[in-house]
């Protein structure tokens, strides 16, 4: 599993991290898998919007948050928050 984030990230997609490790396996999403995924999503939107852009700093912060809340959306949806659940 650590290698569908892994190559997420590496894969320069920008963002889906979430989403992918929600596919991959829904019932075996750990918490410190989705806290990589989430970080590593933010990370790949971010980088990607202040190069292909010219984004400002704060721009590119505040597109890569926009686009991890919905892959985390989307992500949870498809069963990935599992392990944050009671």
């Amino acid at each position: 599993m650590k290698r569908v984030v892994l190559a997420c990230a590496l894969a320069g997609a920008g963002s889906g991290c979430v989403t992918t490790a929600a596919i991959a396996r829904p019932h075996e999403v750990s918490l410190p898998l989705l806290v990589g995924a989430v970080a590593a999503d933010f990370v790949a939107v971010s980088l990607l919007a202040s190069q292909a852009q010219d984004y400002s700093a704060g721009a590119s912060i505040a597109t890569g948050l926009a686009v991890t809340a919905v892959d985390v959306t989307v992500g949870c949806i498809l069963g990935a928050c599992r392990s944050v659940l009671p």
